[in-house]
Order: structure tokens, then sequence, then C-alpha cells
């Protein structure tokens, strides 16, 4: 079950708008857990360059295409916000990488 890696990045003084847009859409999008189980929730640092924000969740067998909606369906919600970028990329889990070489993971 493949992992489902959100980033986001917005400018700092974007902060305040996108706290409330947060606060706005959790009601439209709570938490499913017949799509995923959060491994990471939301962490978030400062950097030069504005705010990041990481979010994992682990998909569940035959749910990637529908987490993957989902994630792209909250992501455009921000597109109002100028300056907040996203990327939602699939990451294999340890397993997952070493099947595909056709070996078994060091214990």
């Amino acid at each position: 079950m493949p992992y489902l890696v959100t980033k986001s990045w917005w400018p700092s003084d974007k902060n305040p708008e996108v706290a409330n847009k947060v606060s706005k859409l959790f009601p439209k999008y709570p938490p499913d857990p017949s799509l995923s189980e959060t491994v990471v929730p939301n962490c978030i640092k400062a950097t030069d360059k504005g705010i990041m924000n990481i979010t994992i969740h682990e998909v569940k067998k035959g749910k990637l295409e529908e987490a993957m909606t989902r994630a792209q369906k909250y992501a455009v919600e921000f597109h109002d916000i100028v300056g907040f970028e996203y990327s939602i990329e699939v990451w294999l889990t340890q397993i997952e990488a070493w099947s595909a070489l056709g070996r078994k993971p060091p214990e």
C-alpha cells in the first residue's frame, strides 16, 4: 500500500488565509479511514521562502486513484491564495520497493 505524500508551501504573509481555509475545509474533507491512514499529519516548518507543510497518508489497497482524486480536490480549494503551491506524490513503502526488485526487505 503506497504512501501519498502531499507537500504544500506558501508565503508567510498568507498564513492567516491558509489557516482560515483549512478551518473551513475540515468539515468538507474529514479523515476517511476507508481510503487511507494518516502516517504524518501536517508537519510544518518556516523557511526563508515561507511556510512548508508535509502530510503523509498510507493508502488502503485498491484505493490509490480515489485517494489521489480526493487529495487533488482538497488542494484545488487553495488556488485562490496567491503564492500557494503544492505537489502530490505517490511513494512506495519499503516492502513495495524491495518487492519491485524481486527481493525481501532486510530485517
